[in-house]
């Protein structure tokens, strides 16, 4: 048997994964097929050659059956298009950032995101805060400080005493030493509490360790302010985002401890 290209393979399952889908559910005749599908018989028809050819189907005794292949190759295929709809859910989100930025698949696998709209922060900047107020531990890279941004963390580690060690950029720095500097000073009175500076980073990342489960998130900006985020909860985003992190972490320099004066 002649095995098919795997382009060939991919339009295959583009085109007939509801035919294919309907076999994996039940193996059934054509005429059945025909009957709970929303296209004609011929194509019907078309569809089952053309996934027997791939090697997705066999037919015996007039019942249509998938083959293991064909069971993997629909899984395979599903998630696909899974992750490319969770991609397009987040390309508001992605387009403010530069093409060639760190970001793994995984983290996207899953996520949800929010981007900032005409209609303003308000639903992302909630979001955000609430990870971080309502977390065990928060660990991360951050490249902004908004107020509320500010206030959420000020209050994560002043009033609720929680373990938070973050790198930020000179610029953010700079900004809590010149806007934010009583804050800070009490901030650093917190032992919990750590600062390390990094030149630049090209968005903020943040795993923060709620009392269900960790969840990463993805801060992105553009040049009117913030730009939206996405965040994930899966094992396998939030292994990333911990290993970006640390990358980030082994960069950074320590800071002195400001006084409130």
């Amino acid at each position: 048997m002649v095995q098919p290209e795997a382009n060939e393979v991919f339009d295959v399952l583009a085109s007939r994964a509801d035919v294919l889908a309907a076999v994996v559910r039940q193996p059934r005749t054509t005429a059945e097929l025909a009957g709970d599908l929303p296209v004609s018989r011929s194509t019907v028809d078309r569809g089952l050659r053309e996934l027997e050819r791939a090697g997705f189907v066999e037919t015996k005794d007039g019942v249509h059956r998938p083959t293991l292949a064909g069971r993997m190759a629909l899984d395979t295929y599903s998630h696909f298009v899974e992750c490319l709809d969770d991609i397009d859910a987040a390309a508001a989100v992605l387009d403010s950032l530069d093409s060639d930025v760190p970001l793994a698949p995984a983290f996207l696998d899953g996520c949800g995101a929010i981007a900032v709209a005409d209609g303003g922060s308000g639903p992302a900047l909630s979001k955000l805060t609430s990870f971080v107020e309502e977390a065990e531990s928060v660990r991360g890279c951050v490249r902004g400080a908004l107020p509320s941004q500010v206030d959420a963390y000020y209050r994560t580690v002043v009033q609720n005493g929680t373990p938070v060690d973050l790198v930020a950029t000179d610029d953010v720095v700079q900004r809590l030493v010149t806007a934010y500097r009583p804050q800070l000073a009490e901030a650093w009175s917190v032992d919990s509490f750590s600062l390390q500076a990094v030149e630049s980073l090209p968005y903020s990342l943040v795993v923060s360790d709620l009392p269900d489960s960790p969840v990463a998130f993805l801060v992105a900006y553009s040049e009117r302010g913030l730009a939206g985020i996405i965040y994930n909860e899966s094992r396998p985003a939030v292994a990333w985002a911990r290993r970006r992190i640390d990358d980030w972490r082994n960069d950074a320099a320590p800071l002195p401890r400001p006084s409130g004066d």
